[in-house]
């Protein structure tokens, strides 16, 4: 008979029931829809270690390729469907090729266990066996570059594949041989587990959090009491993750909410490996429970979330939230199950009205039936750890909402994007002015345009992009029909030494004036970035621009201007909403107009 650790044998029996239920049937046809898939479309274990993630994005439209398990030499444009080659895009198919085993594995198991069908169970033992037998030879590969793996790109990615497997082998092991679970532990997950504690990250950081996560729970299933305290009471462990690396307002550090989900994932995969450890119950953590607020407070109406610093443009409380992680109504499935919040309830009732319930999380994690219940309205929030002060016009629909997000906080370490106070926008219904986030880390167009401050609505000193600095929060009022948020940074080296910006948003809630005020010490160009969707109209003269000067300004072509000496106007026309700026003018004020990558932006231009 099986020793089953981290689901336990009375959590196998009510979930033999719970596959019969219809509130669960979605849950149960993507498991063995996904199953079928795999089966249908096989991968073996790679000969050779995989590349690095990023690198799998086309150079030219910044899309993800199209993965495909049966051609790993020739990878598809999901824009225009040209087709690449070349070895870093082969190094890169094979960390897909990874983690497509590594969750099938998971999910030959369950679906094997549930319906008590060898043949499944074969397949792990045959992906598992695979993997150790690979091990050694993934070892000879010399890797160069900052934290490598063995099997995988880096010890991070080594580690969230891992995790499913884990789980994999713990479900099957007892069909398997004595001799072969050996294999499989000591060729494989306990090097993999040694060398992850041997390079572990070493500080607070999403890299340390995945790293924990494995080793915790290797740790569970081995037996090995030393790899759990390492993953949760070390130096760098949970405990310390959670005490450092959350601000006040419950989101991590890094200021990127991709990135909070990211690491969430991980913190979580501890403790539900860890919840059956006696002593060692990490649900109670009342930082888990802020984590899960926080991103409903700063989403959007529509529940889609801002994409600052590195975040991926979809990050959505309704759908995805983030590569390589469960979608996030699978955040709240755990969320709701644990901590009975309203506001978890809520989130999964709004995103069960738009999808289907289909996720893993909710099929194990997942209470029966979601409570029925309006998302109610958020209102404004200053979430000062973090420094989003967010200006939300009172509204009985929430998507009649208008929001404003004036970002003022820290940098959020290497994946902060230099673009003190700037602006986000949201209003009839839609993102208006937004931020654009981050396409994949390997392309180019991620370090020229996406992390330079051109790029967002805010303020540019001379063409050069904002060195990383930390604003303050003047003043705050969030309610009644007149609003104010007020903030301002102050940088004292690089480039914007003895620069002082600061930006008064005034917001009624049909409209809101932006003051933007800059002192220098000499005089310069000041670029006053807007960046919105949809078609623009310009009330000023539209003579052609030839190449523009700065950092990031590369890649605006074609730009069109008009002198601003009197005031003007900027019209966009977005579906059936209109947004107008109404600029003040300035003698020796420029106004251009551009049609800017991904969305349309304005530039005043002055000198001060």
């Amino acid at each position: 008979m099986p020793v089953d650790i981290l689901i336990s044998e009375s959590e196998w029996t009510a979930l033999r029931t719970r596959v019969k239920q219809p509130v669960f049937r979605d849950a149960v046809r993507r498991l063995n829809e996904e199953v079928d898939d795999f089966l249908a479309r096989p991968v073996a274990v790679p000969e050779g270690p995989a590349g690095y993630y990023h690198d799998y994005f086309c150079p030219e439209h910044g899309g993800q390729f199209v993965f495909d398990p049966e051609r790993p030499d020739t990878h598809r444009c999901p824009v225009d469907d040209a087709l690449f080659t070349g070895e870093q895009y082969d190094t890169a198919w094979r960390w897909f090729a990874n983690n497509r085993l590594s969750e099938a594995a998971f999910r030959l198991a369950l679906r094997g266990r549930l319906e008590e069908k060898i043949a499944y169970l074969d397949k792990v033992k045959e992906i598992l066996l695979g993997y150790a037998e690979q091990y050694a030879v993934y070892a000879t590969v010399k890797r160069d570059h900052r934290s490598p793996g063995v099997v995988t790109y880096t010890t991070l990615d080594e580690a969230v594949w891992l995790l499913p497997l884990t789980w994999a082998f713990d479900m099957v092991r007892g069909w398997i041989s004595k001799e072969e679970q050996e294999q499989v532990a000591e060729r494989l997950f306990v090097p993999v587990t040694e060398y992850l504690v041997e390079n572990h990250a070493g500080m607070i950081h999403n890299f340390s959090c995945w790293h924990n996560a494995a080793v915790g729970t290797v740790g569970v299933v081995l037996g090995r009491q030393d790899l759990v305290e390492f993953a949760v009471r070390g130096t760098f462990g949970f405990d310390a993750q959670v005490k450092e690396g959350l601000c006040s307002d419950g989101l991590w550090f890094e200021g990127s909410t991709s990135y909070h989900f990211y690491t969430l994932a991980a913190l979580l995969f501890l403790v539900k490996a860890t919840r059956h450890v006696p002593g060692l119950d990490l649900r109670d953590r009342p930082e888990l429970r802020a984590m899960l607020r926080a991103p409903v407070e700063c989403a959007f109406p529509d529940g889609s979330m801002p994409a600052m610093n590195d975040c991926w443009y979809f990050t959505s409380l309704m759908g995805d939230c983030c590569h390589g992680v469960p979608p996030a109504p699978a955040f709240y499935e755990v969320g709701y199950t644990w901590y009975g919040d309203r506001m978890f309830g809520q989130v999964l009732d709004r995103a069960y009205k738009k999808g289907a319930r289909d996720s893993l999380d909710a099929l194990l994690f997942g209470v029966e039936v979601v409570p029925q219940g309006k998302m109610e309205a958020q209102p404004s929030v200053d979430l000062g750890g973090s420094g989003y002060a967010i200006l939300r016009s009172e509204a009985k629909e929430e998507l009649a909402q208008r929001y404003l997000l004036l970002k003022y906080g820290p940098h959020g370490g290497g994946h902060g994007h230099p673009d003190k106070l700037s602006l986000a926008v949201y209003a009839c219904g839609r993102r208006m002015s937004a931020d654009l986030g981050t396409p994949g880390y390997g392309i180019e167009l991620n370090k020229s345009w996406y992390r330079q401050t051109v790029s967002h609505s805010t303020v540019v000193v001379k063409g050069r992009s904002q060195p990383e600095g930390e604003g303050r929060l003047n003043a705050f009022r969030g309610e009644g029909p007149f609003q104010v948020a007020d903030a301002s940074v102050t940088w004292e080296e690089a480039s914007y030494e003895g620069v002082c910006l600061r930006r008064v948003v005034l917001a009624r809630p049909a409209y809101f004036m932006d003051v933007f005020l800059v002192e220098m010490p000499q005089e310069g160009q000041v670029d006053w970035v807007y960046r919105n969707a949809g078609m623009c109209r310009a009330s000023v003269g539209q003579e052609d621009v030839g190449r523009l000067e700065g950092e990031g300004y590369e890649h605006i072509e074609h730009a069109r201007r008009g002198i601003g000496d009197e005031d003007f106007q900027v019209r966009w026309d977005v579906g059936d909403a209109e947004v107008v700026v109404f600029g003040a003018g300035c003698v020796g004020e420029e106004v251009m107009t551009r049609c800017a990558l991904h969305s349309l932006a304005a530039l005043a231009v002055g000198l001060q």
